[in-house]
């Protein structure tokens, strides 16, 4: 009797730790689908989902709505009628040179269960028009049924077998795989990997490929940059081939999973962030968004996220209807307000990493919230604007591959001040100084009138006491030692820079910012007729400069504008921005011809390097 107890003891005892286990294993995503969800419905002023369909998502069709509409039609039942025609609104409308771009839109169309001329037509013009993700765009349509006369799905996924790279990845460019190019092609494959022995062979590799890049904290970086999209695909793909992000050992790097990883860019208000420290972003949210999706498909034994499938709700992953109620939700308005913020510091401290001092002053720039998308970012990430008068987006430095966005890099909410420049040939010229420093004469002027009227008050009301009089004179002389401390400098004291001299210049180097890929493509007054922005110009070196602190001084002293985020992510230059004019489109710069791996704030130049900062449709295939 005494070992039948103890048997039955031990027997309940495995049992009990291999129901821990397993509830440790199975990552429930339901609170971070809700998170996500309620956000958008408070920030959207919808009601329900429906209500977000037919209202923000179907006025933002075209432009940062699609990969919700993705997720939702795999997770849910709901009339997408509204953006069906918002969207064939938006494509009369505009001219898409993307061809990547173009099949976006298709699969959208096929998302919201739209049958249009539109999928199979762009199938036959647009597939591998511009290389691997209109390669892998055209496959996820093929996979579902649409057919043309050119390709096929088996002749597209051979195409995308062969461009598989030696250490196992896929890359839009190179000969280093990218973790997030490599996971979207994963997705594209996954359907073949059951009966297809190259597949799986390809597919294997990949795997294992992504597993020895999966950093300690359980996420992924790409050019340098720890971010959420990576993460994000990675799972999304690991899902489609039915494999558990939350409990495969390959995944879990020092006893963080990849949903550990994801979580470090969750922030309080259910969105997630591009970058660590950064803001809420649209990309990495929507990214995130179809990612627990695809996982939860996963966990319901459904097709990957992109075989779509007439489905009940009660099939689906569970999206929340409703909104959670808040004790005290805070709105989030829809506009801010553009505010001058003061420079603080004269100087920057000294690092021996990215950013050497610098010879121009900080300049403190905001930009406001936009909807555009993302990867990137992407990969957006809280952009800055570096802009010559007081008036979101997200390629970059380097490209950062995230979903259809390669480039994505998207902008949260804060404040931008914006600009109009003077230009005279092909250099943007300084506008004239002007002088604002009587407005700390008024402040002094404020702060005595308030501070006599205080004491007066306090006279009158018969509170005699001299401590209340000493404390109005500290205010007093603490607000008048505050204004004496801030700067606030007008765009035209900023841009006043030219030519830049360093008195620690140890050589010289070269830059130039053109856009010759958007002559003829676009009417707008920022693109020249000869696509040059800056020609070339000489800037002197001083040590351990990179290139983003050249285009910064450059920026400064020509009054070019700028936009980039807190991790020196460049996402726009001279109005142009990133993902304007495709999905692949963006900045992206050389040195000496050569388009480095590296983010602009991490490449050292040496004397006499040649910068050229350069607007690319294709993700730099474009660029001569």
């Amino acid at each position: 009797m005494i070992k039948q107890l103890v048997s039955f003891f031990l027997a309940s005892v495995l049992l009990c730790s291999c129901t821990v286990r397993l509830s440790v294993c199975a990552e429930d995503v339901t609170p971070y689908l809700q998170g996500i969800t309620d956000y958008q419905l408070l920030r959207s002023g919808a009601e329900n989902i429906q209500d977000w369909i037919d209202g923000a998502l179907s006025e933002h069709a075209g432009v940062s709505s699609e990969w919700y509409i993705l997720a939702l039609r795999q997770s849910g039942d709901y009339d997408f009628s509204a953006y069906r025609d918002a969207l064939t609104a938006y494509l009369a409308e505009h001219e898409i040179y993307s061809a990547s771009a173009r099949l976006k839109y298709a699969l959208a169309f096929a998302a919201s269960g739209e049958d249009t001329p539109y999928i199979s037509e762009t199938l036959e013009t647009s597939s591998g028009q511009q290389g691997i993700m209109s390669w892998i765009y055209s496959l996820h349509l093929l996979n579902n049924g649409y057919v043309c006369e050119s390709y096929t799905a088996s002749g597209v996924t051979e195409q995308l077998l062969s461009m598989q790279l030696e250490d196992g990845g896929w890359a839009v460019m190179g000969t280093v795989g990218d973790i997030d190019v490599t996971a979207m092609t994963l997705q594209a494959l996954a359907v073949s990997y059951p009966e297809n022995s190259a597949v799986q062979e390809a597919c294997d590799r990949a795997v294992t490929f992504l597993a020895d890049r999966q950093m300690d904290y359980g996420g992924f970086q790409s050019f340098g940059t720890q971010n959420l999209e990576s993460t994000a695909q990675v799972i999304t793909a690991l899902s489609a081939l039915g494999i558990d992000s939350a409990s495969d050992e390959r995944f879990i790097k020092n006893g963080n999973s990849l949903f550990q990883g994801m979580d470090s860019f969750r922030l309080d208000d259910g969105s997630y962030c591009h970058t660590y420290d950064g803001g809420s972003n649209e990309t990495a949210t929507v990214q995130a968004f179809y990612t627990f999706v695809a996982y939860q498909r996963m966990q319901n034994g459904q097709p990957p996220l992109y075989i779509l499938e007439q489905s009940s709700p009660e099939e689906t992953a569970s999206v929340p209807e409703e909104p959670a109620p808040e004790e005290n939700p805070v709105p989030i308005p829809e506009e801010i307000p553009a505010i001058e913020i003061p420079e603080i510091p004269e100087t920057l401290p000294e690092t021996e990493d990215l950013i050497p001092v610098q010879e121009t002053e900080q300049i403190i720039s905001t930009v406001s919230e936009t909807e555009s998308i993302s990867s990137a970012s992407a990969m957006s990430t809280v952009p800055e604007t570096t802009v010559p008068q007081t008036t979101d987006s997200t390629a970059s430095s380097t490209t950062t591959a995230t979903e259809s966005e390669i480039l994505s890099q998207t902008s949260t909410s804060s404040v931008q001040t914006e600009t109009v420049t003077e230009t005279s040939g092909n250099i943007v010229s300084p506008v004239p100084a002007s002088s604002s420093g009587n407005w700390k004469k008024t402040a002094y002027l404020i702060i005595l009138c308030t501070g006599l009227t205080a004491c007066f008050l306090l006279w009158i009301l018969k509170k005699r006491n001299r401590k209340n009089f000493f404390c109005i004179i500290l205010l007093m002389l603490t607000a008048s030692g505050t204004v004496y401390l801030l700067r606030i400098q007008s765009p035209e004291e900023y841009y006043t820079q030219n030519p830049i001299r360093k008195e620690n210049a140890v050589g010289t180097v070269t830059i130039t910012i053109r856009c010759d890929t958007l002559i003829g493509k676009a009417d707008s007054e920022y693109i020249p007729a000869d696509g040059v922005i800056l020609d070339i110009t000489e800037i002197p070196l001083a040590g351990q400069e990179t290139v983003y602190d050249i285009l910064m001084q450059t920026a400064q002293a020509y009054g070019i504008q700028t936009e980039h985020n807190s991790s020196y992510y460049i996402s726009g230059i001279q109005y142009l921005y990133e993902m304007q004019y495709g999905d692949l489109s963006g900045w992206m710069y050389r040195v000496n011809g050569v388009l480095p791996s590296v983010g602009c704030a991490e490449y050292l130049l040496h004397d006499g390097d040649a910068i050229e900062w350069l607007y690319s449709c294709e993700i730099g295939n474009d660029l001569e």
